[in-house]
């Protein structure tokens, strides 16, 4: 009688234990995550940046969201701005961002276990310093054979050069800048008369367009590129 009973026990437990190891499938761990993109290869304008990025491993749970978050402060998370991919290995292009800022972004990926990240990147919006500009300007919209080129320089400093390459040297001319977020304001003094050229535009991308106001004129319009 005794052996039965200890028998038995001993059928009991080696099933116990034999079910709970049946019963247990794979752990779930959060998803591994990488991205190639670095200061040095990421395409970066005045208002926008890309980051890629790969979810190479699931951690044994669909994935349900995937993306990249940034923030102007370090370790950003899901809880400040993000991107929503729908694929594991993609590209966020991150828009409307402020030239000559510096942002921290990491690519994210939720499954069940939770969201994991990726390493932060510091990447930093161009800046206007120092940079040369192709401004095709109108004096008069309604007349599109009234309008010109001009270089025009960005000093660090906030001072600027003008000069019309059909021309060089004719209408040199020297103003200021500055630029309040994306809103760029210049002001041209003219080399013939005593007017000042008030340039108002907005970068984007790698471009600006606006309006400017010049004495005796209506208001015009202006674009620019980046050389």
């Amino acid at each position: 009688m005794k052996n039965y009973f200890w028998n038995s026990l001993l059928i009991f437990t080696v099933f116990v234990f034999t079910s709970c190891d049946t019963d247990d499938g794979p752990e779930i761990t959060a998803p591994d995550i990488s991205s190639t993109t670095t200061e040095q290869n990421a395409e970066i304008t005045y208002t926008s940046i890309e980051i890629n990025g790969d979810i190479t491993s699931d951690g044994g749970s669909e994935v349900t969201s995937r993306g990249v978050c940034w923030s102007t402060n370090q370790n950003p998370t899901i809880s400040d701005n993000i991107t929503t991919e729908t694929s594991n290995t993609f590209t966020s292009l991150i828009e409307n961002l402020t030239a000559n800022t510096t942002y921290f972004f990491s690519v994210y990926a939720t499954n069940s276990s939770g969201t994991s990240y990726g390493n932060p990147i510091s990447l930093s919006t161009s800046s206007l310093d120092g940079t040369t500009w192709d401004f095709t300007i109108s004096l008069d919209n309604n007349n599109p054979n009234n309008t010109w080129h001009a270089d025009v320089i960005f000093n660090p400093d906030g001072t600027t050069v003008y000069d019309e390459p059909s021309s060089p040297g004719t209408y040199t001319s020297y103003g200021v800048w500055s630029l309040n977020g994306n809103t760029l304001d210049y002001n041209l003094d003219s080399s013939t008369t005593n007017g000042v050229y008030e340039f108002t535009g907005t970068l984007n991308g790698n471009t600006m367009i606006g309006t400017f106001l010049f004495p005796g004129y209506p208001d015009a319009a202006w674009t620019a590129i980046e050389y």
